[in-house]
């Protein structure tokens, strides 16, 4: 029984063998194609174009996520943040069963689970297909944390952005999976957005938002309004973390256009005249962990990668009051 697990590289399937010539050209394809399919059909703004409700539902849905979050014994919020998953079945297993941990102890330091859940692009490897979120996503999570409940949609919130990879299908099954109006369950964890950008409150004053920069590095007209709307409507002198697929601070000289979506975001937040903040920028993409520190105490934080080692204490960050 044992042999046939270890054989079934299906069900169970090895990582991606990246230098493999084959591969490399399917994956060539799928950049061309996928390019030219978002440049004259944007999923973006399909979505937005179905999600027909009124700008204040966006802010209540935002706020309304605070209401499953937990605080502790200081008024803090844990979240969980991990990106570039999904390459292979061993090592997507391996992180997620430290995620899953109730409490991991690093030093003197236990640090508890995250109440909330954001995969930070690149969910899938190498290329989005059904079998890949099913077999390299869901059932390793599932398997980590399994499901208490399969008929019951309330559980740990889980938030995701797309990366590049993910679009390789055009994010047809992106959209299908994390943005139904019925949760998706991924073992213990229930998808929570309708579209693939968002915004949510964590705190009295911690805000998180989430951009989707497809694959072009742009922010589409629908997102960009729905951002503004937000900042419009969120209280005054508000914190936000701004999370993206990409750490645009560190493509400045290969590719301008990736900072350039961040500022933007960060302008929207900005301008609204309200006083917000953006103490924190945060992205995967690179598969390593690096943090600087601006001059004005801005943190720039990349962390993706399955790498066990890049677990809750470099994958959670503490929002007080």
């Amino acid at each position: 029984m044992a042999d046939d697990l270890l054989n079934d590289t299906k069900t169970y399937p090895g990582m991606a063998h990246w230098f493999d010539p084959v591969l490399l050209l399917q994956l060539l394809n799928n950049v061309v194609v996928s390019s030219i399919f978002g440049q004259y059909a944007d999923r973006r703004l399909v979505i937005a174009a179905l999600d027909t409700v009124p700008p204040e539902e966006h802010s209540k849905r935002a706020e309304d996520f605070r209401s499953r979050l937990k605080t502790d014994q200081h008024g803090g919020v844990w979240i969980d943040w991990v990106a570039d998953l999904g390459d292979g079945f061993d090592s997507t297993y391996a992180v997620a069963s430290l995620l899953a941990s109730k409490d991991l102890k690093i030093g003197e330091t236990l640090l508890p689970r995250g109440q909330a859940l954001i995969m930070g692009g690149d969910e899938v490897y190498p290329k989005a297909t059904r079998e890949a979120y099913a077999n390299q996503l869901r059932q390793p999570y599932a398997w980590a944390a399994p499901d208490p409940d399969r008929k019951n949609d309330d559980g740990r919130p889980l938030l995701a952005i797309p990366g590049n990879h993910d679009w390789y299908d055009g994010l047809v099954l992106f959209l299908a999976l994390f943005c139904k109006e019925k949760p998706w369950h991924v073992g213990a964890w229930r998808s929570y957005q309708r579209r693939s950008y968002f915004a949510v409150r964590l705190t009295e004053t911690w805000w998180l938002w989430a951009t989707d920069i497809q694959l072009a590095d742009d922010m589409d007209g629908p997102q960009a309004d729905y951002f503004k709307q937000i900042a419009t409507a969120m209280p005054e002198n508000s914190r936000i973390i701004l999370c993206s697929a990409e750490p645009g601070w560190l493509y400045t000289d290969s590719n301008r256009k990736s900072w350039e979506i961040m500022e933007y975001a960060a302008g929207i937040a900005i301008n609204a005249g309200r006083g917000h903040t953006i103490p924190v920028l945060l992205s995967g993409d690179t598969h390593h962990y690096s943090r600087y520190v601006g001059k004005d105490g801005r943190q720039y934080v990349t962390s993706g990668g399955e790498v066990p080692s890049c677990t809750r204490h470099i994958n959670s960050l503490r929002m007080s009051r």
